[in-house]
């Protein structure tokens, strides 16, 4: 049978994932994202299919999916991954209203999202379309997964870690003929997480410990349940505002989502939670504060950097990938920072302790080399990333390809 994968987008690009996956008896969909520019750039249209495969629920991915499942197309991830969708499609209708961008997909489109919800676990067989299918732990975030379709010898990866982290369990490789994985991360290394950790904790000691506060911009979904878990023994009065609350609670109700369940509902219990805007008051007077957005596009991040920006004993650290034109790349390399949403309103100079940590949830360079090694495909197709042409000396000896959006591939 006779099988093809075209990106609609994501395959150039870092960003607005969405790949179709086509054979004789019919198509399926792996992820369907938004690019959360300024504004908003979405993937090709996709065409109707027989399902969605979901693989996590970070933005890029899954920004797009209730317009899918608004036509009534059943939508296949991890049960912590069909709710995280749901969420992340809720505050992404609030983000498009407070920036008046036009709506991705009509308010009713979360409720076909609930409805067509057809959760499955990493190991059961399913059959959508033509096609026999198994979902395989990621690593990238709690219920992040790989598709592999058996009857193809095809693996379409998502986004992988193949480290463990305080949440989740390393990525493990799977043979197979055809390989298309992420390469976000392409000719950029990763320094030992262990290490990085250490140097983050001694760092945030050091603050505190001078009568400094540290404020955590942090994405909401993943990484900031990860930095509570932490922090969680260093003693200090420890606050969580915005959307990584939320995600908590979801996190909670999936204790097999997570690597090590009891150290993290450990981690809730000392924390404060910013519930409403009052509380933000008290959160000041607190040592640590972990905060939305992680790029500092907005959120209360801007108002708590906005009380510690002249204070040279306290501290930002950045602990996620700031992509160029936002306001967390500016205040890296600048040392300086919009306080407010509009891109044309006043630049401050923020003069408190500013240091980034590697704490990526992504593979680096040589992990992803290894892990495709350990693969062992014949064909390796790299998509997810804007350097792809840094892997081709050390994926030489595979057919390697290197497509670009709504480009034909053959996969068997």
């Amino acid at each position: 049978m006779s099988v093809s994968l075209r990106y609609l987008g994501g395959a150039s690009e870092v960003g607005k994932v969405g790949a179709l996956l086509e054979g004789s008896e019919g198509r399926l969909l792996m992820d369907y994202g938004i690019q959360p520019d300024d504004p908003p750039s979405y993937p090709l249209a996709a065409p109707d299919v027989d399902a969605l495969l979901l693989t996590h629920a970070h933005l890029d991915h899954c920004g797009l999916v209730p317009d899918i499942a608004s036509r009534g197309t059943p939508i296949v991830s991890t049960p912590v991954t069909g709710e995280l969708a749901a969420r992340m499609a809720k505050d992404t209708l609030y983000v498009s209203e407070i920036e008046n961008y036009p709506r991705p997909f009509d308010p009713n489109a979360i409720g076909d999202l609930k409805q067509n919800l057809r959760p499955s676990i990493p190991g059961s067989i399913e059959y959508r379309g033509g096609f026999e299918f198994q979902m395989h732990n990621a690593g990238h975030i709690p219920g992040a997964v790989m598709f592999e379709f058996p009857q193809h010898d095809f693996l379409f990866t998502g986004d992988i870690h193949t480290v463990n982290t305080q949440l989740t369990r390393a990525a493990k490789p799977r043979q197979c003929k055809t390989l298309a994985i992420e390469s976000t991360y392409g000719g950029r290394e990763h320094p030992d997480r262990r290490e990085v950790e250490s140097e983050l904790i001694d760092s945030i000691e050091d603050t505190v410990n001078s009568g400094g506060q540290v404020i955590l911009p942090s994405f909401g979904l993943g990484r900031s349940q990860e930095l509570l878990m932490l922090v969680q023994d260093l003693g200090f009065e420890v606050w969580l505002d915005g959307m990584g609350r939320d995600m908590a609670k979801i996190f909670q109700k999936y204790p097999g989502a997570i690597r090590d369940i009891g150290s993290m509902n450990r981690a809730f219990k000392k924390t404060n939670f910013v519930r409403y805007s009052k509380q933000r008051k008290r959160a000041m007077k607190g040592d640590i504060i972990v905060t939305t957005s992680g790029m500092l596009n907005g959120g209360p991040v801007l108002n708590y950097i906005s009380k510690v920006r002249k204070d040279s004993s306290s501290s930002v650290f950045l602990t996620g990938f700031q992509v160029p034109g936002t306001n967390g790349h500016l205040l890296r390399e600048k040392g300086r920072l919009r306080l407010e949403r509009d891109p044309e309103s006043s630049i401050f100079n923020v003069d408190c302790n500013i240091e980034s940590f590697d704490l990526s949830g992504h593979a680096g360079h040589s992990q992803i080399v290894d892990f495709i090694n350990k693969c062992n495909p014949e064909k390796v197709i790299l998509y997810h990333g804007d350097n792809r042409e840094a892997f081709s000396e050390d994926l030489k000896d595979y057919d390697l390809v290197l497509p670009n959006e709504n480009e034909y591939i053959d996969i068997a």
